[in-house]
């Protein structure tokens, strides 16, 4: 149900000073056995209207469970929630009116437990599932509450490659079409890709020759921040980055180079 609120980040890597050969140039996939990816919260939550909110830190949408489409990040990605039963809702985000994941949630009998089962479909057509189970961790009646990631798992492992050129960084997915080239000062980089998010930039600082802070910002407000460190031997480099409000919650990412 939260899966929106998490489909706008994107952790990329960064490069340090302008080298004749950089060690971030390359291909790098994500150690999923090296990276800790759980214990992040959203809360569900129903308004007197009978609409529902969804909060993660700085980012906040509202819907309702009436099967039509309603706008979340900007005005053309949409989310479509519908109650198949008391215990299981379907979500499809769609951009421009294609979809791009569906989503099950099943709520135990408990209460106390949501499994997620996710079908995102790549910019290049094909697809990949990814599965979460989250728990309850402050009270709510349904899938309204507090929940918290504790197990996740996904078959995609799509692979980034990274040119250092000067001063500047380009990095691309080429199963998502995505690409984004920016500077090393802090100024504010827009991605380009079929579907980027409206008001959606990034800003990368050097802080030392093995350490670069970065922030992400929508419409100008900061929602997303982490840092990201080299190895020695240039074989991995560890991102750790948590939504803003969530310092408490970070997500680690380890990529080895190929």
């Amino acid at each position: 149900m939260k899966r929106i609120l998490y489909l706008a980040l994107i952790c990329a890597a960064t490069t340090l000073t302008a080298q004749t050969t950089s060690p971030w140039n390359g291909t790098w996939k994500l150690d999923r056995a090296k990276s800790h990816l759980t214990g992040t919260s959203y809360t569900l939550s129903k308004d007197a209207n009978g609409m529902w909110t969804a909060t993660a830190g700085p980012i906040t949408y509202t819907y309702a469970l009436d099967g039509k489409p309603y706008p979340v990040l900007d005005k053309e990605h949409t989310l479509t929630v519908t109650l198949v039963d008391p215990h299981t809702q379907k979500s499809v985000y769609q951009f421009k009116g294609k979809t791009t994941t569906v989503s099950t949630d099943v709520l135990s009998a408990d209460g106390n437990t949501i499994s997620e089962v996710t079908v995102n479909t790549r910019e290049d057509g094909s697809t990949y599932t990814s599965k979460e189970t989250d728990i309850r961790t402050a009270p709510g009646e349904g899938f309204a509450g507090t929940w918290t990631s504790t197990k996740t798992s996904t078959s995609a492992n799509n692979p980034w490659t990274i040119t250092v050129s000067g001063d500047s960084i380009t990095f691309v997915n080429t199963a998502e079409k995505f690409t984004l080239t920016a500077r090393l000062d802090g100024t504010p980089a827009t991605p380009v890709s079929p579907d980027t998010i409206a008001g959606m930039t990034f800003s990368y600082k050097k802080v030392s020759d093995t350490r670069i802070d970065y922030s992400q910002w929508l419409n100008g407000k900061k929602i997303y921040e982490g840092y990201q460190e080299v190895s020695a031997d240039g074989k991995t480099y560890t991102d750790i980055g948590w939504l803003v409000g969530k310092e408490s919650e970070k997500t680690t990412y380890v990529h080895v180079k190929q």
